[in-house]
């Protein structure tokens, strides 16, 4: 029997279940312990324990916003595993998208780790392979994407592997729980390998990023929002007072998690270039836009869009028939247009201001 040190997600890395679950297994891959030294963006230093945060959590917590932001994720209003939505605002993914390559290869390189992937495993067949993995210090994460609508939740469906016995694999699901499994079939398996040289650079990120900011469909999403608030009917407000809320969710977190990845200055990210100068202006331009107290940014915005509906904390971050009243308010109805406007003039901001460095690189 053998297990590696783990951690559960976090709940400020979380929603994103693929990438959570990536995060806590590249964690001991990296030799990341409780010992490494973490960058404390919001105190500007390094933890000096000022109070009871969790350090191998924190650092998983920043690997979280450092693969979602360099990913293009982070700059979404959409998760691709979710097939709910017409079409996704990550470029190159249709419905039915599963981690498709070259994504993870573009993923794993940006991480500096090596891997090898499998479909249709079951534990069985993988076990030598997961005991080889897990020997040599590095584990995998697994997924049955097949029966995702039966059995799951989209974002909650990927698992890490934390260990075999004589009996099977552990794995660490969602939530933390811990079991060992001896005969499951997996749809798809990443295995890590090993450590590699990255490949890809500091400009490429930023071409990724500004790639997703500009896909045409955060254009047609942004209309599409417009002509939906314009059409509300009794019949109608329900499931769009549901979408307008679901819309909402993803970017006023994960654009909160792209600035913090850029505003650290010892991360995945911030180690791909030793140009401070840009550095300084990205970790400006992502804070401001994105995380600034009372600037219109992107993060208070969210929670104004949450307010219109009266959602929040108390709902669940769900509407409710208040919510299904107010969003039939011709009032109510412009201010979420405004509020959203804020968001992708944000996004439109930082696409801009991330041209204006890419021209002098």
């Amino acid at each position: 029997m053998k297990k590696l040190k783990h951690v559960p997600f976090p709940i400020g890395a979380e929603s994103n279940g693929f990438i959570a679950a990536l995060s806590s297994a590249v964690l001991p891959c990296l030799g990341i312990t409780e010992d490494a030294p973490y960058w404390c963006a919001p105190k500007g230093s390094y933890c000096i324990h000022c109070s009871d945060c969790n350090t191998l959590q924190k650092h998983q917590e920043m690997l979280y916003h450092t693969l979602l932001a360099a990913s293009g994720l982070a700059f979404t209003f959409d998760y691709p595993e979710d097939d709910d939505v017409g079409f996704h605002t990550l470029p190159n993914a249709p419905i039915g998208w599963r981690w498709d390559e070259p994504f993870v290869e573009n993923l794993m390189d940006f991480a500096g780790l090596s891997y090898k992937r499998f479909t249709n495993k079951s534990v069985t067949e993988m076990y030598e392979i997961i005991r080889q993995t897990i020997d040599a210090g590095y584990t995998a994460i697994c997924a049955d994407t097949h029966n995702i609508s039966e059995n799951m939740a989209w974002s909650r469906c990927w698992n890490v592997v934390i260990g075999y016995t004589e009996d099977g694999i552990c794995t660490m699901r969602h939530g933390g729980e811990i079991i060992t499994e001896s005969d499951r079939t997996y749809s798809d398996w990443i295995v890590i390998t090993g450590k590699t040289e990255r490949r890809q650079t500091y400009r490429d990120v930023l071409e990724r990023i500004y790639t997703t900011l500009t896909d045409p469909s955060h254009d047609a999403l942004e209309q599409e929002i417009n002509n939906d608030l314009s059409h509300i009917t009794p019949e109608n407000a329900v499931g769009l007072s549901y979408k307008m809320m679901g819309i909402n969710g993803v970017p006023i977190e994960t654009r909160w998690h792209a600035a913090e990845a850029f505003c650290s200055s010892n991360n995945l990210l911030s180690s791909l270039t030793n140009d401070d100068t840009v550095k300084s202006k990205l970790c400006d331009l992502f804070f401001d836009r994105y995380i600034a107290n009372n600037n219109n940014e992107t993060h208070g915005i969210g929670w104004k869009i949450w307010g219109a509906l009266h959602v929040g904390p108390s709902t669940g971050y769900m509407p409710t028939d208040e919510s299904f009243a107010l969003i039939q308010q011709p009032q109510v109805q412009e201010e979420l247009k405004r509020l959203f406007k804020i968001v992708f003039d944000n996004d439109r901001a930082v696409a801009a201001g991330i041209y204006d460095i890419l021209k002098t690189m």
